[in-house]
Protein backbone atom coordinates (compact mmCIF):
# COMPACT_ATOMS: atom_id res chain seq x y z
CA UNK A 1 0.00 0.00 0.00
CA UNK A 2 1.24 3.75 -0.80
CA UNK A 3 2.60 5.51 2.21
CA UNK A 4 0.62 8.69 3.25
CA UNK A 5 2.66 11.71 2.78
CA UNK A 6 2.19 14.67 5.37
CA UNK A 7 4.16 17.07 4.13
CA UNK A 8 7.18 17.78 1.37
CA UNK A 9 9.69 19.81 0.99
CA UNK A 10 12.48 20.57 -1.67
CA UNK A 11 15.73 20.80 0.64
CA UNK A 12 17.90 20.85 -2.83
CA UNK A 13 17.02 22.03 -6.46
CA UNK A 14 19.43 22.14 -9.58
CA UNK A 15 19.65 21.00 -13.23
CA UNK A 16 20.62 17.80 -12.38
CA UNK A 17 19.05 16.61 -9.15
CA UNK A 18 16.29 17.79 -6.49
CA UNK A 19 16.35 16.82 -3.29
CA UNK A 20 12.85 16.13 -1.47
CA UNK A 21 12.47 15.42 2.22
CA UNK A 22 8.69 14.17 2.74
CA UNK A 23 7.10 13.14 6.01
CA UNK A 24 5.64 10.37 6.03
CA UNK A 25 3.11 7.35 7.25
CA UNK A 26 3.57 3.94 6.15
CA UNK A 27 0.57 1.31 5.70
CA UNK A 28 0.94 0.05 8.99
CA UNK A 29 1.20 3.41 10.88
CA UNK A 30 5.22 3.52 11.21
CA UNK A 31 6.43 7.32 10.96
CA UNK A 32 9.20 7.82 8.62
CA UNK A 33 10.32 11.96 8.98
CA UNK A 34 12.11 12.65 6.68
CA UNK A 35 11.90 10.13 4.01
CA UNK A 36 14.86 11.54 1.25
CA UNK A 37 13.36 11.14 -2.36
CA UNK A 38 16.24 12.11 -4.63
CA UNK A 39 14.76 13.60 -8.33
CA UNK A 40 16.25 13.16 -11.41
CA UNK A 41 15.39 13.67 -15.11
CA UNK A 42 14.84 10.63 -17.12
CA UNK A 43 17.70 8.63 -18.22
CA UNK A 44 18.54 6.89 -21.44
CA UNK A 45 21.60 4.33 -22.46
CA UNK A 46 22.01 2.37 -25.92
CA UNK A 47 23.42 -1.31 -26.52
CA UNK A 48 24.40 -0.12 -30.20
CA UNK A 49 25.38 -3.14 -32.20
CA UNK A 50 27.34 -2.50 -35.27
CA UNK A 51 27.18 -5.13 -38.79
CA UNK A 52 29.93 -6.73 -37.37
CA UNK A 53 28.07 -7.58 -33.93
CA UNK A 54 30.31 -5.42 -31.97
CA UNK A 55 29.27 -3.10 -29.36
CA UNK A 56 30.01 -0.12 -28.84
CA UNK A 57 30.82 1.29 -25.51
CA UNK A 58 32.46 4.45 -23.87
CA UNK A 59 35.33 4.91 -21.53
CA UNK A 60 35.47 7.59 -19.45
CA UNK A 61 36.39 9.37 -15.95
CA UNK A 62 33.64 9.07 -13.59
CA UNK A 63 34.51 12.02 -10.47
CA UNK A 64 32.08 9.61 -8.23
CA UNK A 65 33.74 6.49 -9.09
CA UNK A 66 37.70 8.49 -8.82
CA UNK A 67 38.15 6.62 -12.03
CA UNK A 68 37.65 5.35 -15.73
CA UNK A 69 34.46 3.31 -16.86
CA UNK A 70 33.20 1.68 -19.87
CA UNK A 71 29.58 1.94 -20.51
CA UNK A 72 26.99 2.02 -22.83
CA UNK A 73 26.65 5.51 -24.67
CA UNK A 74 23.82 7.48 -23.30
CA UNK A 75 22.90 10.29 -20.54
CA UNK A 76 19.85 12.76 -19.68
CA UNK A 77 16.63 13.13 -21.52
CA UNK A 78 16.47 16.82 -22.89
CA UNK A 79 13.56 18.51 -22.75
CA UNK A 80 13.83 18.94 -26.14
CA UNK A 81 13.79 15.40 -26.39
CA UNK A 82 10.75 13.49 -27.87
CA UNK A 83 11.32 10.43 -26.43
CA UNK A 84 12.99 7.79 -24.92
CA UNK A 85 14.22 6.56 -28.55
CA UNK A 86 15.02 10.48 -29.70
CA UNK A 87 17.71 11.14 -26.86
CA UNK A 88 18.87 7.77 -27.60
CA UNK A 89 19.48 8.47 -31.12
CA UNK A 90 21.06 11.99 -29.86
CA UNK A 91 23.20 10.64 -27.11
CA UNK A 92 24.41 8.05 -29.72
CA UNK A 93 25.65 10.28 -32.51
CA UNK A 94 26.74 12.48 -29.70
CA UNK A 95 29.03 10.18 -27.85
CA UNK A 96 30.11 7.91 -30.69
CA UNK A 97 29.30 9.62 -34.06
CA UNK A 98 26.68 6.50 -34.95
CA UNK A 99 23.93 6.37 -35.61
CA UNK A 100 21.32 3.33 -35.83
CA UNK A 101 19.44 1.43 -39.01
CA UNK A 102 16.39 0.92 -36.36
CA UNK A 103 16.60 2.11 -32.36
CA UNK A 104 13.72 0.41 -30.46
CA UNK A 105 13.05 0.83 -26.93
CA UNK A 106 13.60 -2.21 -24.48
CA UNK A 107 12.55 -1.62 -21.40
CA UNK A 108 12.26 1.64 -18.60
CA UNK A 109 13.11 0.44 -15.53
CA UNK A 110 13.69 2.50 -11.92
CA UNK A 111 17.46 2.70 -11.27
CA UNK A 112 16.70 2.69 -8.11
CA UNK A 113 12.90 2.49 -6.50
CA UNK A 114 14.07 3.34 -2.99
CA UNK A 115 14.97 6.80 -3.50
CA UNK A 116 14.73 7.86 -7.13
CA UNK A 117 11.78 9.16 -9.21
CA UNK A 118 13.42 8.87 -12.57
CA UNK A 119 13.33 6.14 -15.23
CA UNK A 120 16.58 4.51 -16.93
CA UNK A 121 15.53 3.54 -20.25
CA UNK A 122 17.29 1.17 -22.57
CA UNK A 123 16.82 1.38 -26.24
CA UNK A 124 18.33 -1.36 -28.79
CA UNK A 125 20.35 0.31 -31.62
CA UNK A 126 21.15 -2.10 -34.54
CA UNK A 127 22.90 -2.24 -36.56
CA UNK A 128 24.79 1.16 -36.46
CA UNK A 129 27.40 2.79 -38.63
CA UNK A 130 29.65 5.34 -38.53
CA UNK A 131 28.55 9.21 -39.54
CA UNK A 132 30.85 11.89 -38.22
CA UNK A 133 33.32 12.52 -35.27
CA UNK A 134 31.84 12.07 -31.83
CA UNK A 135 30.86 15.97 -30.30
CA UNK A 136 30.65 15.20 -26.82
CA UNK A 137 29.82 18.15 -24.44
CA UNK A 138 32.79 20.32 -23.20
CA UNK A 139 32.57 17.76 -19.24
CA UNK A 140 33.01 14.69 -21.13
CA UNK A 141 36.28 13.48 -22.12
CA UNK A 142 35.05 10.07 -24.27
CA UNK A 143 36.95 7.52 -25.78
CA UNK A 144 34.93 4.74 -27.86
CA UNK A 145 35.52 1.39 -27.07
CA UNK A 146 34.26 -1.56 -30.07
CA UNK A 147 33.91 -5.18 -28.31
CA UNK A 148 32.79 -8.55 -30.20
CA UNK A 149 28.95 -8.54 -28.69
CA UNK A 150 30.61 -12.02 -26.74
CA UNK A 151 32.96 -10.32 -24.93
CA UNK A 152 30.96 -7.73 -23.68
CA UNK A 153 28.74 -10.36 -21.77
CA UNK A 154 32.27 -11.67 -20.44
CA UNK A 155 33.33 -8.29 -19.08
CA UNK A 156 30.04 -7.48 -17.96
CA UNK A 157 29.78 -10.96 -16.21
CA UNK A 158 33.46 -10.19 -14.38
CA UNK A 159 32.83 -7.08 -13.66
CA UNK A 160 35.02 -5.24 -15.93
CA UNK A 161 31.71 -2.53 -16.54
CA UNK A 162 31.93 -0.90 -12.96
CA UNK A 163 28.31 1.01 -13.69
CA UNK A 164 25.85 -1.72 -12.37
CA UNK A 165 22.61 -0.43 -14.48
CA UNK A 166 24.81 -1.14 -17.47
CA UNK A 167 25.87 -4.10 -16.75
CA UNK A 168 21.84 -5.48 -16.48
CA UNK A 169 20.96 -2.79 -19.44
CA UNK A 170 23.68 -4.81 -21.74
CA UNK A 171 22.22 -7.74 -21.17
CA UNK A 172 18.78 -7.22 -21.87
CA UNK A 173 20.49 -5.66 -24.87
CA UNK A 174 22.07 -8.69 -26.02
CA UNK A 175 19.23 -11.02 -25.43
CA UNK A 176 17.02 -8.75 -27.36
CA UNK A 177 19.31 -8.87 -30.01
CA UNK A 178 20.25 -12.85 -30.45
CA UNK A 179 23.05 -12.68 -28.56
CA UNK A 180 22.08 -14.33 -25.50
Amino acid sequence: MPWTVNRSRHIFRDRWVSLRADDCVTSSGTEIAPFYVLEYPDWVHVVAIDSEDHVLLVQQYRHGYGGLTLELPGGVLDTTDSDPVAAAARELMEETGYAAETLRLLASLSPNPATHTNRVHVVLGHPVRFIKPATPEASEDIALVRVPAAEAAAMALRGELTHAQHTGLLMIGLKAAGHL
